[in-house]
């Protein structure tokens, strides 16, 4: 199926990550087979992919728009999966072998033809029990309550008495990714997360994405972190939009309900016409849904997508 956006004729390009096809898929080649139905005319390949499918999603031959670093999905040398490692890691050994991963996705990258590496760079290590009581007491109505405000607050303390010393070695990491991903031909994409105690915060961004130019590193804004974000009460949405529009090079598209991201566009009750207005035209354009919805509710995301004009007007 070949979408055209309807006032200029122009072919409109939109991904479908393989984070849809966890648990839904025998074999991926049926997942790339449901996507093009829909409406996707590109594959983005998610971090939780396994060899195995990797392998037959690249004979496949779909073309791969980007790549979530770290892929495919392996164990760690620690045992625990690959994308655990933290490039902002104050151990050396496991900011190394980060690298080292983030490095065989470049390598990827570059073999099929994708345009971008999209990254993690870290956390923060805090009281992660801060910011799950953050979630419930949201979910309870009780987000303008004292009690929230104290806890928000004792969580922004902790990070930014910890920040420096983890933002550090994600800067020394992103210096020496930039340059090999630069030398492959490969943009390299720093995602906003959807954890306040996760690197970099809007301000880590800003000097993450100064230090290194434009032809090498760039901007991944993700709809749905930026939006549960606003909504715990940190950063506002538009704010990411309006600071790195000259830096956007792709974007994960996915809804909110409440406090809860990965849902189809459509289904939730993010501002289409905000993320719109502030969207560069030639961003890369990627939904990014999880594998609990439904069929019905992704087969109308293309057409969602294209009737709220999310084309970019860069």
């Amino acid at each position: 199926m070949v979408n055209r956006l309807k006032e200029t004729g122009e072919l409109f390009e939109v991904s479908l990550s393989t984070m849809w096809a966890q648990g839904r898929f025998k074999h991926i080649a049926e997942f790339v087979e449901k996507a093009q139905k829909f409406g996707f005319t590109q594959i983005e390949a998610h971090s939780s992919l396994s060899p195995e499918m990797l392998d037959e999603l690249v004979k496949t031959g779909v073309p791969i728009s980007s790549i979530h670093s770290p892929c495919p999905t392996v164990c760690s040398s620690n045992g625990m999966p690959v994308s655990s490692l933290r490039l902002s890691s104050t151990r050396e050994t496991e900011r190394r072998e980060a690298i080292n991963y983030t490095e065989r996705t470049i390598d990827l990258a570059s073999r099929v033809g994708a345009k971008a590496v999209i990254i993690h760079m870290g956390e923060v290590p805090v009281n992660v029990e801060s910011e799950e009581k953050l979630h419930r007491l949201y979910e309870e109505g009780l987000a303008n309550s004292e009690t929230y405000i104290k806890v928000k607050e004792e969580l922004v303390s902790e990070r930014k008495s910890k920040a420096s010393s983890h933002l550090a070695p994600a800067m020394e990491s992103l210096e020496e990714l930039s340059e090999y991903g630069k030398n492959q031909g490969i943009m390299l994409g720093l995602e906003n997360r959807v954890s306040s105690y996760e690197v970099p915060n809007i301000n880590e961004m800003d000097k993450l994405l100064s230090m290194i130019g434009s032809d090498s590193v760039g901007y991944w804004h993700d709809v749905g972190h930026a939006e549960v974000q606003e909504r715990l009460g940190f950063t506002p949405h538009k704010e990411w939009l309006l600071r790195f529009n000259h830096r956007v090079i792709g974007v994960h598209l996915h809804d909110v309900i409440g406090i809860s991201d990965h849902q189809v566009p459509g289904q939730g009750s993010v501002n289409w016409d905000m993320v719109s207005e502030y969207l560069p035209h030639n961003t890369i354009r990627t939904c990014e849904v999880n594998q609990w919805n439904d069929e019905e509710m992704v087969q109308g995301a293309v057409t969602f997508l294209q009737e709220n004009g999310i084309t970019g007007r860069g």
